[in-house]
């Protein structure tokens, strides 16, 4: 990808942001001088969130990358719904499946900007990881059924301020973890194991690196408990932790293979030293040391 490009990319993001902007500074204004009920505040804010998109795709169409621009405006709406969702009064329990939509769309949004900045050579409309997996997709669905079944059934259970305190904290500590693991590796760091080795691929072990092996895993681990935590979602937030447990341990076994094969004792070395970072995972670990 060439500077240009990734200029082009990054403004397409960064125009996905101007529905948002209309649609809050429209609300706030509308809040500041005139006082309406809650059902006409609903009607009025989806009123100004559609033409807003629509304005902004219009306008902007020519000096945008649209195959970008329409992933990365439908996790900026997906943000802006949770800030809505978080700032009104009365539903308490939406409250938190705001904050819960705030951090997922950042996570995504924030996860192709990253790529963008600090590999550019590897990004794509993939990089929003808005089509990771079948399984992510049934984990994330399951979450809000049952955030939603047991806000009918307790719904004291989604207003707890201390779980909401904690899934909060949990999910920024991953969310920053996974994002110093990006910055540092740079051009190192993909969202896809390597199977080849390519000529600037190097071991990085500076940084979150020292900490742990795989920082990028370690801080999506927690991440995702992170958020089920936060919807007070008791059932989900076991399963997403075996669950996620089970695949980056698979994960960090396959991919500790081709380190192996790509760097041999230096990553032997390092891999003795350092932790993996997700719990109870050693990774692979290598018996036959001719293999080295």
């Amino acid at each position: 990808m060439t500077y240009q490009q990734k200029e082009n990319y990054i403004y397409s993001v960064l125009l996905s942001f101007t529905p948002v902007l209309i649609t809050s500074i429209v609300y706030f204004l509308l809040s500041t001088f005139v006082y309406v009920s809650n059902f006409w505040w609903f009607i009025f804010t989806l009123l100004i969130f559609l033409s807003a998109n629509l304005v902004s795709i219009f306008t902007v169409y020519s000096v945008m990358i649209y195959k970008i621009y329409w992933r990365s405006a439908l996790i900026t709406n997906v943000f802006l719904i949770g800030y809505l969702l978080v700032t009104q009064q009365s539903f308490p329990t939406l409250n938190t499946f705001g904050y819960y939509l705030m951090v997922l769309s950042f996570f995504h949004l924030s996860e192709f900007v990253f790529t963008a900045l600090f590999n550019p050579k590897e990004v794509s409309t993939s990089s929003f990881l808005l089509n990771h997996s079948k399984e992510y997709a049934i984990a994330a669905c399951s979450s809000w059924i049952e955030f939603f079944i047991e806000a009918i059934v307790f719904p004291s259970l989604k207003q707890n301020l201390y779980m909401r305190c904690i899934g909060l904290t949990l999910c920024l500590f991953g969310e920053s973890f996974r994002k110093l693991a990006m910055y540092t590796a740079g051009k190192n760091f993909n969202h896809y194991v390597q199977e080849i080795h390519q000529n600037e691929h190097v071991l990085v072990t500076k940084g979150v690196y020292r900490l742990v092996r795989h920082p990028s895993y370690f801080g999506w681990f927690y991440w995702s408990i992170g958020t089920q935590i936060l919807l007070a979602n008791p059932i989900c937030a076991i399963l997403y932790t075996l669950v996620s447990w089970k695949f980056f341990k698979s994960r960090i076994i396959y991919e500790e293979y081709y380190l192996i094969k790509f760097f041999g004792s230096q990553y032997t070395t390092y891999q003795k030293k350092v932790s993996s970072g997700v719990p109870f995972v050693k990774g692979f670990v290598l018996i036959d040391e001719s293999l080295d």
